[in-house]
């Protein structure tokens, strides 16, 4: 696979040499800033390769907020981040502003909740932060008070999240790698910086934190799921080269390639890009992905053939006229043979738009919703002959109990296996009596009295351990219990008991004069 993808970089080098030869960005750092001498039309810019409409712009006007974002940790509705001074960002200063995107820090100090990609924005440099907050001081300000969040007590507390960053979030600017082209860097710095891709594309733990060793390797993301772009078996980059994920990227639907859901938006946000920084970006994804050990590909689950023969009628039925015989789509329809998302290693993204159906979008027609159509096991069926059909072989199988808690308004699915998510307790031992009271705490209301022999327990047998290694040894101990004890817990309950536990462990190591950064 390695040399594959290195054959592939090498025999497309031409593609993007001009942008080599050329770069968008005259500076210095030339992996870094936007084009144009305008600082506010190069915050425009940097907001709109980030993204930033698509969390903050509902109906209320540009920016506005009032997004509902469906987050591990609940849902949080997008801010006001205009410059309105009542119900915006109209008193910040600009290093609020900065504390915002590159410490993960509200206005007062507090703590912000990860929906919030501060773990990418941290990476950004001072111009582009100056950059965007110039854009930013001078978009149109609206009126229009907005609730943040909206989880139940004691989730909303932030102290937990304060404790969460402790565990998670470095603090740190990019440095660009000598031995890599300015291409790859610059491709590099937009990726994990403003375009925030491991924000999606990289799984999460039980409590919400990142695995850094699965990077890219694919996520279920409020019901989609962000495909793998590793370079490990399985990969939806197996498909791509320079050329084609560059067009993909652009919104350009190479070969009827066509992004949905969650990913839409992000091809949205770039068809616009400069060509150079689209180019650069498909450069370190297939870069990156040299690197990456390529071990087992994913279990490919089987299904019988009486299931396959249903969704063969359905897809017959509901979705050939459009999609061909052959699923190679035509002029209105996407292509379903070799997509990304078709062969994720979950079906979610197929079950989604089969329920939800997709508006039109440059020449692809609209599809519709079979909501009030299909029946969830026809659902289910047709979204397994998808998957297996035509040389696709997305690993996972779809399921009626699926499709019936995806359908809009539905509970939220508990898709993870919550003790196998569960974070790394890092180097330091759980004594056994620390880890039989934690395991007698799981399940129940936890409170300060019963979490400070826990924590003198732990420092006890680990004098030399600081609050950071506290702190995740025994968060990943109460994960693990909390698992074992209420297998059948639903995701977010499960967040609000882990955070509310963090909120404790946090008290109790402060008084006992353990605090972040020792």
């Amino acid at each position: 696979m390695r040399a594959n993808w290195k054959s592939r970089l090498m025999a497309s080098v031409a593609v993007s040499a001009s942008a080599m030869l050329f770069p968008a960005i005259s500076s210095a750092q030339s992996w870094a800033g936007a084009p144009g001498d305008d600082a506010i039309a190069r915050g425009q810019y940097l907001a709109m390769i980030g993204g930033c409409k698509h969390c903050h712009t509902a109906d209320a006007g540009d920016y506005a907020g009032g997004v509902v974002l469906g987050t591990p940790f609940g849902e949080l509705v997008g801010p006001n981040i205009t410059p309105d001074p009542e119900t915006g960002i109209g008193t910040w200063t600009r290093d609020d502003f900065e504390g915002a995107l590159r410490q993960g820090r509200q206005k007062d100090g507090g703590p912000l909740y990860p929906a919030m990609p501060y773990l990418s924005f941290t990476q950004m440099t001072d111009q582009d932060i100056d950059d965007l907050w110039a854009y930013f001081r001078n978009v149109e300000p609206v009126t229009h008070e907005v609730e943040v969040i909206q989880l139940p007590f004691p989730f909303n507390i932030r102290t937990g999240v304060n404790a969460w960053q402790v565990l998670y979030f470095d603090a740190h600017r990019f440095e660009p790698d000598a031995e890599k082209s300015d291409q790859i860097n610059r491709g590099r710095y937009l990726a994990e910086g403003p375009v925030h891709c491991t924000s999606c594309h990289t799984p999460r733990n039980a409590i919400g934190g990142p695995i850094e060793d699965r990077a890219y390797q694919g996520a279920l993301v409020d019901g989609w799921y962000a495909p793998n772009i590793s370079g490990t078996q399985g990969s939806a980059l197996e498909k791509f080269d320079q050329e084609t994920l560059t067009a993909y990227l652009a919104d350009e639907h190479p070969d009827g390639l066509a992004a949905f859901g969650a990913m839409y938006q992000v091809t949205e946000s770039l068809q616009d890009a400069q060509r150079s920084d689209i180019e650069a970006i498909a450069a370190f994804i297939l870069d990156r992905a040299e690197d990456d050990e390529p071990g087992r590909g994913p279990e490919i689950e089987g299904i019988p053939d009486e299931v396959m023969e249903r969704g063969a009628g359905v897809y017959e039925a509901q979705c050939q006229s459009c999609h061909a015989e052959d699923g190679m789509g035509g002029e209105n329809a996407a292509r379903l043979v070799d997509n990304g998302g078709v062969n994720a290693q979950s079906p979610m993204n197929v079950v989604n738009v089969l329920l939800q159906g997709i508006e039109t979008r440059n020449q692809f027609g609209p599809m519709p919703s079979f909501v009030n159509v299909l029946s969830d096991q026809e659902l289910s069926d047709v979204s397994n002959y998808v998957r297996r059909s035509w040389g696709n072989d997305g690993p996972e199988s779809a399921t009626p109990e699926m499709v019936a808690e995806s359908r809009p308004d539905a509970e939220e699915t508990d898709s993870i296996d919550l003790t196998t998510n569960c974070p790394a307790p890092g180097n330091y031992e759980i004594p056994a009596g620390v880890r039989t009271q934690v395991g007698d705490l799981a399940g129940q209301t936890v409170a300060e009295e019963d979490i400070a022999p826990l924590v003198e327990g732990f420092h006890a047998a680990e004098p030399d351990a600081g609050y950071s290694e506290a702190m995740a040894a025994l968060t990943a101990e109460y994960c693990l219990a909390l698992a074992e004890a209420e297998p059948a817990v639903g995701r977010s309950v499960f967040l609000e008991r882990q955070l509310s536990f963090m909120n404790e462990i946090d008290d109790a190591m402060r008084a006992a004069g353990m605090t972040p950064g020792e």
